[in-house]
C-alpha cells in the first residue's frame, strides 16, 4: 500500500529538534489553560430534511474564544443504541472547504466539521487582526495562531468525550492540506486521538518548506518578511516534524508528486519520524488537490485500523 518515490528521498533538514521538554512544557501549559476555560457548549439542531442528524455546536476555547462546528450523526433506526466512533475534521487553509462531508456519517461514524478560530463559521465569533494566519504573532509561540487553532481541536475532543452517544475512546482526526497538518500535530499532542488520516498535509517541516520554491509556507513567510530563524523557531512548536515522535496512533498519509503547495518531501520527512503503525501513499502525478483513490483507501483503512466492531 505504501509507495515512496526515489526523488523524495531527501535528507532531513539541517537543524535539530527543539528540546523535548521545551515543547512538552509549552503544550502542557496550553492544555492546563484550556482545561481552566469552561466549555459552555451550545447545541442547535439543524432545521434541514436530511437522512442523518445535524447539529451546530458552539464551544468556548483557549483565551475565551468561541468556535463553531457541525456535528452529523447516523440515524440509529431499530439498531441497538451505541456510542459512535468519531471523526473530527477541519478546513483547508482557505478556512471554508471541509474535506470530510457530513453525509459520510452514514458509514457509521459521527462526523465533526470543526472551524478553528478565525476560520469559516467561527470567523463570525472572533477574527485575527492581521492578513494571514500562519504569520500572525510569530515572535513567540505563546499567542501564535496555531496555538489557539490546535487548542480548538482539543476543545472539540473535550466535547466529544463529554457525550454518552459519542465514543471518546475512538476519536480519529481526518483531513487534507491544513486539516491534515493539524491532524498530525494534534494527534501527537493529545493521546486521546486514536487514528490520523492526512492527505497532502500542510504545516509539515516548516524549515524545509521555507526554503522550497513555490511552497505555500515560503510564499507566506516571504510576503510577510518573516522567513527568518526567529519566526521559524516559533513555528517549530507547531510543526508535525517536531511533534511526530510523540504520535503513537496509526497514521495514513499521502503526498502528491506534483504538489508544489505542500511539497512531497516535507510530508516524507514527517513520515520518517513517526514511530508507530504508518503508511504513506505517494501519487506521482498528483498536484495539490483531492484524490479519489486516497479517499476510498482512507475509509477502508479507518474501518481496519480504527473502527472496531462493538
Amino acid at each position: 500500500m505504501t509507495r515512496c518515490l526515489s526523488f523524495l528521498a531527501v535528507a532531513l533538514p539541517l537543524f535539530g529538534p527543539l528540546p523535548a521538554q521545551e515543547i512538552d512544557a509549552f503544550w502542557r501549559t496550553t492544555r492546563e489553560r484550556l482545561a481552566a476555560e469552561p466549555m459552555e457548549p451550545q447545541v442547535e439542531k439543524a432545521a434541514e430534511s436530511l437522512p442523518y442528524l445535524k447539529f451546530r455546536v458552539t464551544l468556548r476555547s483557549l483565551g475565551g474564544v468561541h468556535v463553531r462546528a457541525w456535528l452529523a450523526l447516523p440515524v440509529q433506526g431499530e439498531a441497538k443504541a451505541r456510542p459512535w466512533p468519531v471523526i473530527i475534521t477541519a478546513p483547508g487553509y482557505s478556512g471554508t472547504a471541509q474535506g470530510t462531508p457530513l453525509s459520510e456519517c452514514q458509514r457509521g461514524y459521527a462526523v465533526v466539521q470543526l472551524y478553528p478560530r478565525s476560520q469559516g463559521d467561527s470567523a463570525e465569533l472572533w477574527k485575527i487582526d492581521g492578513p494571514d494566519k500562519l504569520t500572525w504573532h510569530l515572535d513567540a509561540p505563546e499567542g501564535a495562531y496555531y496555538q489557539g487553532a490546535y487548542a480548538d481541536v482539543m476543545r472539540m475532543i473535550d466535547y466529544v468525550a463529554s457525550r454518552p452517544d459519542l465514543d471518546g475512546s475512538r476519536i480519529a482526526l481526518v483531513g487534507g492540506s491544513q486539516s491534515g497538518g493539524i491532524a498530525l500535530a494534534v494527534g501527537a499532542i493529545d493521546s486521546r486521538v486514536k487514528a490520523v488520516v492526512a492527505h497532502v498535509p500542510f504545516l509539515c517541516n516548516f524549515r524545509l518548506a521555507a526554503r522550497t520554491p513555490n511552497s505555500l509556507v515560503k510564499k507566506l513567510l516571504d510576503r510577510a518578511g518573516r522567513n527568518d530563524d526567529a519566526a521559524l523557531r516559533t513555528l517549530d512548536y507547531f510543526d508535525p516534524w517536531q511533534l511526530a515522535p510523540r504520535l503513537r496512533a496509526p497514521v495514513l498519509l499521502s503526498a502528491g508528486g506534483r504538489d508544489e503547495v505542500c511539497p512531497a518531501a516535507t510530508v516524507l520527512s514527517v513520515y520518517e519520524r513517526l514511530p508507530g503503525l504508518k503508511s504513506l501513499n505517494v501519487y506521482p502525478d498528483l498536484p495539490h488537490t483531492t484524490c479519489l483513490a486516497f479517499t476510498n483507501l482512507s475509509w477502508a483503512w479507518l474501518d481496519l485500523h480504527f473502527r472496531q466492531s462493538p
